[in-house]
């Protein structure tokens, strides 16, 4: 069975546990993002993050109007749920075994699926991921580090919303995050893309 890194504790919090290296890489990409979301490059990384509202080429007014409207909102939205991330993983400590336990809120649970997604959405524009692609690059490929690096982010995502949508059950929801558990579907994205190693049967329950 895959190890699992999101639990929920006994007292209700979700816990994430991450190896040291995997902290200071998340650490690492959630910095990095937040440059992105807020000025992103021009182009399909663009598009995908903030996408028009009106396909239409006529309809710059409009588009112009709505971009006024809602587009600090949305750079916001991002940028806290990338800096929550990385607060959370801040001088954290690791136990004997080098791993580190970090406990979430409620909230922080949700912005942590905010900052994975939209990792996994930049990382994946950028390297051109479709359905039908793939991302096991040859070691001396130089997309090889940032395959990996979607990869990882991938299973968290997937594991994170698998735990969700189980707790969920069917209620159902309204959350175009928890659409599925390859998230949301976009260009760049795997639709259902998780790991080749699924999560275990487990309700991803810690009664230890």
């Amino acid at each position: 069975m895959a190890r699992r890194i999101f639990k929920r504790a006994r007292n209700g919090a979700l816990v994430a546990t991450l190896y040291e290296q995997e902290v200071e890489l998340l650490a690492m990409t959630a910095r990095d993002m937040v440059a992105i979301v807020e000025e992103p490059p021009d182009g399909e990384v663009r598009d995908r993050l903030y996408p028009r509202a009106y396909l239409d080429p006529t309809e710059e007014k409009a588009q112009g109007e709505y971009d006024a409207l809602v587009h600090d909102d949305l750079v916001q939205a991002r940028r806290s749920a990338l800096e929550v991330v990385v607060a959370g993983l801040d001088g954290v400590e690791a136990n004997r075994r080098g791993m580190v336990a970090i406990p979430l809120s409620a909230e922080e649970e949700m912005q942590w699926l905010t900052a994975v997604n939209d990792a996994r959405l930049v990382i994946g524009t950028a390297l051109g991921v479709t359905e039908e692609g793939h991302t096991d690059y040859e070691p001396n490929d130089p997309r090889f580090e940032y395959g990996v690096l979607y990869s990882w982010l991938t299973q968290l995502h997937f594991e994170l919303v698998t735990l969700m949508l189980d707790e969920i059950g069917e209620s159902g929801t309204d959350d175009p995050l928890l659409e599925s558990p390859g998230g949301p579907t976009a260009p760049g994205e795997m639709p259902g893309n998780g790991p080749d190693a699924a999560p275990g049967e487990d309700s991803g329950r810690d009664d230890d």
